[in-house]
């Protein structure tokens, strides 16, 4: 829709519960009609198994987007009501019109333009901005750091260490005076600062190098505390501050993986943290992490306030994410606000929820340091073999397995498993888990359930059956299941400690 102008709000209100009505609606339809499919068993035959097989690839996932599509109308419909509601009786005299047009990332998330234009509620990271007091002593000591990170040519020790030590040093500063040091360098200061940053860092006594985690922790230093102006230089000037957001695309959708190779970006209008976020803001869209966004809803899922504990708008057109290293320590990650965009001039990756933005800032950060990725995934037949990617880029969080991704936000003490008995336990403890379907389609499997897919566990109904919510969004299916359902139906489940 291209948007909605002055109207009654008594009209309004009443659209909005019309929308929302035809929602429920049209889902129980769906449930119906996917029960008469699978119980119609006086047909039989390739056709009918042909048919059935349609049914849920294609036809009932497309009436899912529909159901999820009203209800976002409906919602904000609601919001726009509410808010001529208060236009109103604050004796506005511009008759309660409505008015624009969707913007890009509004019309993917199905929305009114305005219906995000709510406050952000991240908890700051740097609250106090102290003051640009730094001696002419204390500008040298740095400028001395950032000339030796910058260099690479120790063969004996490299530059890792030199790089940790201005990350160290960056860390003591407020933000004012971090913006006090940063006019001193030139650009070509920071672009040697880059340059030696991104190398490996090694040299004969350090075989290790500089991590993409250091790597980051010094970006995090530099783009976390900055002024918006200094951002924007930084980033102009630090290539790797940027992803590629190439996606392979999700392969476990209706009609296979459609690849994107644009790297096009845009800047969202939603918050990063609304005032409630939870599971049912994860909405995977184009890129295939069913993983990552399983293991962000199920840790949500576990604890309310997870969202807001790791995710973070420092109100200087960057966005922090909290992720675990490979040492089990939690590090912060921060990232630019804008997110990769499709061919459309929508957003490409997760999308919106009603509370934020938060789940597409984590798929981007781990992009900038995940290491799990490998040449093992699979892929369909007579799809391109897989590629391994690096840190730093968007494909490199497609496609991976469970416990892989999942300790990058849960931390080490993540356990793989094919047990019901250990799953059960898990869920009864509250502890966050995500199972993984198998590659083709068993016999019996329900509604909703698609192949080559992960699912988050949100907990258990009264008969005790695991419940699972599609990470695509709350409007699939949630899946029931039993004990035995899961040894015969699924691959695996992968829990946190």
């Amino acid at each position: 829709m291209a948007g909605i102008y002055g109207a009654d709000v008594v009209q309004l209100r009443a659209l909005g519960k019309q929308l929302s009505t035809s929602s429920a609606r049209l889902m129980s339809t769906q449930s119906a009609l996917s029960r008469q499919v699978r119980g119609s068993t006086p047909w039989k035959g390739s056709d009918a198994d042909r048919f059935r097989r349609d049914w849920e690839g294609t036809h009932s996932a497309l009436l899912a987007k529909v159901v999820e599509a009203l209800a976002a109308a409906g919602k904000a419909v609601a919001l726009h009501t509410d808010e001529q509601d208060k236009a109103s009786g604050a004796g506005s005299s511009q008759g309660g019109a409505v008015h624009g047009t969707a913007g890009s990332a509004g019309r993917n998330a199905g929305t009114f333009d305005g219906l995000f234009d709510r406050p952000d509620h991240s908890v700051p990271r740097h609250p106090d901005k102290g003051h640009a007091d730094l001696s002419g002593e204390e500008l040298k000591k740095l400028q001395d750091l950032v000339r030796d990170a910058g260099d690479n040519n120790d063969f004996f020790e490299g530059n890792d260490r030199d790089v940790n030590e201005l990350r160290d040093a960056l860390a003591a500063l407020k933000p004012a005076q971090l913006d006090q040091f940063l006019k001193t360098l030139s650009d070509n200061e920071l672009r040697k600062l880059a340059e030696g940053s991104a190398s490996d860092g090694k040299g004969l006594f350090n075989r290790e190098g500089t991590t993409p985690f250091e790597r980051h922790q010094l970006l995090d230093q530099l783009l976390s505390k900055a002024s918006a102006e200094q951002v924007d230089r930084l980033t102009g000037l630090i290539p790797w501050a940027q992803p590629n957001g190439e996606s392979m695309g999700d392969a476990a959708r209706p009609g296979g993986a459609k690849g994107s190779t644009t790297n096009d970006w845009l800047e969202p209008t939603a918050p990063v943290i609304g005032l409630h976020p939870g599971k049912d803001d994860i909405r995977q869209t184009g890129y295939g992490d069913c993983v990552v966004l399983s293991a962000a809803g199920a840790m949500i899922n576990a604890d309310s306030e997870w969202a807001r504990n790791h995710v973070t708008d420092n109100g200087n057109g960057t966005v922090s994410v909290k992720l675990f290293d490979s040492q089990g320590q939690e590090q912060w990650v921060t990232v630019t606000t804008d997110l990769p965009a499709n061919e459309a001039g929508d957003q490409k990756g997760a999308l919106p929820g009603d509370n934020g933005n938060w789940p597409a800032y984590i798929e981007k950060a781990l992009a900038q340091v995940y290491t799990e990725d490998d040449a093992r995934d699979g892929t369909p037949p007579g799809a391109p073999p897989d590629i391994a990617h690096g840190p730093g880029n968007y494909k490199a969080i497609e496609g991976n397995w469970g416990p892989d991704a999942f300790k990058y936000l849960a931390g080490p003490d993540v356990e793989q498993t094919e047990d019901a008995e250990s799953l059960w336990k898990a869920a009864e403890e509250g502890r966050p888990a995500l199972v993984t379907t198998l590659g083709d389609l068993p016999d019996g499997a329900p509604m909703g359930y698609f192949t080559g897919h992960a699912y988050f566990v949100t907990g258990q109904d009264e008969q005790g059956n695991l419940l699972l919510q599609n990470p695509w969004s709350q409007h699939y299916p949630i899946l029931s299941i039993t004990k035995e359902q899961f040894e015969q139906q699924y691959q695996n489940a992968s829990v946190a400690g």
